[in-house]
């Protein structure tokens, strides 16, 4: 009961944080024009793509005990191994999704309610709680549920940061698994983890449903921008960007700077050693053949069969059935420990295969969303105008779906792509033999106390995941 607890409450702060870091953030990227803004919406899809082991380096790097910031400041602080410091890891990696979720939202609400409200004398601040917050409400609890869930099944980060005697539920699930042989233990914990997840699963369908924000036919008019204003905004602003350098922008960039130095006579150098070191691995030129690979084929299964779904659930009108909204999203209440563990106990002999499997199972409603959203902007009218033209509906499907879904198919082929190169858990759990990966190479690197080597590993990583976006949002 008490991982249970503990698992809630790490899982409920972290989502606090990412939402008041994420909604602040939207704020100002909806209502003002400042340096830095168009890059502070690109980082939405960090969360998705960027592995949490890379962001686990990047903390151990930055605040760790010979991080940057003791060096710096010739101090031992220790928060990052604590509660604390797997609250704001978690908080900070996840408020990217938030903010882009509901800029998207701010940017589309009308505006006619507030001038209203505003010549009747209220207060900004006023029409922020009483009008703003109630149309943002079901955007905001859109992109919160998928945090909550994501630091719930959090495990590498747990791994790395939570203190002695505190533990989740994915954690111990492990423990009981791969250390302790406990199966009685870790089928009860899993149990308890899938129930509970999948409650929110169904929650988080019934209000992605209703904060749908692509309508058929309709476009809103972007907000205009205007500089930031005098006084509390220029704090607030001030004070946001602080966080995000601090607790964002400052691990990710001790990642690069671990990764050119080297340990010299007791002194930190700049040097390539490290990347010469990787690329003269055959161990790592594999593991990144064998990410590649798992990769491509798993975006490739997740995008055809996202989009047949989305296409099945237009063609028959079933959008409003909150039955066909959740089935895509049950995936997500089941986490990468559970069911890797499941499927070896199945198959017995883990393989490549099985990881790609897994991988689908898990990531197709990352591809899902995007396509649903796109299947969604064909007008009616189209629609039928394609049904008087074409011979059948596969016809409809070649002539009309396909074509329209072109963009929304990239990326969600892109996403799904680095969000399996970024995978760690489940290779770690199936432990393949002969089989790494990219991610469980960086991981063991990072076990074996080759920390420099391990960031250059993540680093490069990070880079491939950052390549893969581009592509994403190349037309």
């Amino acid at each position: 009961m008490e991982v249970f607890v503990y698992t809630l409450e790490t899982a409920f702060l972290s989502t606090l944080v990412a939402s008041i870091i994420g909604v602040g953030a939207a704020y100002y990227t909806s209502h003002r024009k400042f340096a830095g803004r168009k890059f502070l919406l690109s980082l939405s899809a960090v969360p998705l793509c960027v592995p949490p082991l890379i962001v686990a380096l990047g903390y151990v790097s930055f605040f760790g005990i010979n991080g940057t910031v003791n060096t710096a400041l010739n101090t031992s602080l220790t928060f990052l191994y604590s509660t604390t410091g797997l609250v704001l890891a978690q908080g900070f990696y996840n408020f990217p999704l938030v903010t882009g979720i509901v800029h998207d939202a701010w940017e589309q609400l009308p505006k006619e309610n507030e001038n209203a409200a505003r010549l009747l004398g209220a207060g900004e601040g006023r029409i922020f709680f009483t009008i703003t917050l109630r149309q943002l409400s079901g955007a905001i609890g859109a992109a919160c549920i998928p945090v909550f869930l994501f630091c719930f099944f959090s495990f590498m980060i747990v791994l790395l940061f939570s203190p002695v005697g505190k533990s989740t539920l994915e954690v111990e699930i492990y423990h009981s698994i791969r250390t302790t042989l406990e199966t009685s233990s870790a089928v009860k914990l899993a149990v308890i983890e899938t129930i509970a997840a999948l409650l929110f699963v169904v929650l988080y369908g019934f209000v992605s449903k209703k904060s749908q924000i692509y309508t058929p036919g309709i476009f809103f008019p972007e907000r205009k921008k205007s500089s930031i204003k005098k006084g509390p905004e220029v704090i607030g602003f001030i004070i946001l960007a602080l966080l995000i350098l601090l607790f964002f922008m400052g691990p990710a960039f001790s990642i690069a700077i671990s990764s050119f130095t080297k340990k010299a006579a007791g002194e930190r150098i700049f040097s390539f050693y490290n990347f010469s070191t990787l690329f003269s691995s055959k161990k790592f030129l594999a593991a990144l053949k064998n990410s590649l690979t798992v990769a491509v084929v798993t975006s490739l299964l997740c995008s055809v069969v996202a989009f047949l779904y989305s296409y099945l659930v237009r063609v028959f009108k079933k959008q409003g059935r909150l039955i066909f909204s959740v089935i895509p999203f049950i995936p997500m209440a089941i986490s990468s420990v559970v069911i890797s563990w499941v499927f070896s106990l199945i198959f017995h002999n883990t393989s490549a295969s099985l990881l790609v499997f897994l991988e689908f199972l898990l990531y197709w409603p990352i591809a899902y969303r995007q396509i649903q959203n796109g299947i969604n902007q064909i007008l009616p009218e189209t629609e039928n105008a394609a049904k008087l033209l074409s011979k059948n509906k596969f016809d409809m499907l070649l002539r009309l779906y396909l074509p329209s879904c072109k963009k929304v198919l990239r990326s969600a082929f892109f996403y799904c792509f680095a969000v399996s190169l970024g995978d760690a858990s489940l290779p770690l759990v199936l432990s393949i033999r002969d089989f790494p990966t990219l991610a469980l190479y960086t991981y063991n690197l990072a076990g074996s106390y080759k920390f420099n080597t391990a960031c250059a590993c993540g680093l490069i990583l990070t880079i491939l995941c950052i390549l893969t976006n581009r592509f994403r949002k190349t037309r």
